[in-house]
């Protein structure tokens, strides 16, 4: 009881000056080199009829449409690989119908059951006057098949 008279009686003075600058901290360890610039979007257990589906990607701006590159992938039911987009079987064919802001939109020529698709978004680099172009070359330099899913999310660390 008494302890509480006396913090009562202390809260009614002005407060201090500012203190001086602390002295700087450890530098911490470098991190891995990230990927902002590059997005991969899963899209799990998808069914649709024949036809054109769309896929709603709000990461596809008019920027992405004009300086960078979206890849297209599907996995069917019970499959444990990537397959990139066209996918043709058969008489069968799956291809990215277009690409349009907010959107990629498949046409298919069979009636999809359970697939998965990944989409990922690649920004172009800054300072080019075609960046597309340069983001393909820099993959193809690489030695990146951009149509094997693996080699790309290996090029750019990105999870399976």
């Amino acid at each position: 009881m008494f302890g509480l008279v006396l913090l009562g009686a202390c809260s009614d003075g002005e407060d201090g000056a500012v203190g001086p600058q602390g002295e700087q901290g450890i530098q911490g360890e470098p991190g891995e080199d990230g990927n902002a610039n590059v997005r991969s979007y899963l899209f799990e257990d998808q069914s649709f009829i024949a036809g054109e589906v769309p896929f709603d990607l709000p990461a596809i701006t008019q920027d992405i449409l004009d300086n960078g590159v979206v890849l297209s992938y599907l996995r069917p039911q019970g499959a444990n690989f990537w397959y990139g987009i066209p996918y043709y079987y058969q008489s069968s064919s799956l291809t990215v119908y277009g690409i349009f802001p907010g959107t990629v939109r498949l046409s298919s020529t069979f009636d999809v059951t359970s697939y998965d698709f990944r989409f990922v978004v690649i920004e172009g680099a800054d300072g080019s006057a075609s960046k597309a172009t340069n983001v393909e070359q820099e993959l193809k330099q690489a030695g990146v098949d951009v149509s094997d899913f693996y080699q790309v999310a290996d090029y750019y660390g990105l999870d399976y």
